[in-house]
């Protein structure tokens, strides 16, 4: 089983989190807010779903080492607005090399109109860089 650092604690980010963790992968979750992650971790609950059970295997941290160190694999599900502003914050963990990263957001970058794929590259010109398709 994969060890997969989520990079955002939304609906979708959380959605992604419990299918994986029910797959049997290790789970953690990054949060901007200690409130959101307390809630995570210690009530197994998503604001964002409330009606949602969140499994064990599942913690949710505001610290990018923590959830970044030992990953397999990286999904980065914030809004499109903020990806670039957090991939800078969280680059210098990732080893380029072991950890790709997959866009599992939607949308591109007001200033730039570049896709998040290509604002995550600007950033990190070595990362291996996946997506979520419809295929």
């Amino acid at each position: 089983m994969k060890k997969i650092a989520i990079i955002g604690s939304g609906s979708w980010g959380v959605a992604l989190a419990i299918h994986l963790a029910k797959m049997g992968h290790t789970v953690k979750i990054w949060s901007f807010e200690k409130e959101e992650a307390d809630l995570i971790n210690n009530e197994k609950r998503c604001k964002f779903l409330p009606n949602v059970i969140i499994p064990e295997n599942i913690v949710c941290k505001t610290n990018y080492e923590e959830v970044i160190k030992d990953a397999d694999i990286i999904l980065q599900v914030t809004p499109s607005k903020f990806t670039r502003n957090i991939v800078r914050e969280y680059k210098k963990y990732i080893d380029v090399e072991k950890q790709p990263i997959i866009v599992c957001s939607k949308g591109i970058e007001k200033e730039t109109s570049l896709t998040l794929d290509e604002v995550i590259l600007e950033e990190i010109p070595n990362a291996r860089i996946g997506a979520l398709s419809r295929t």
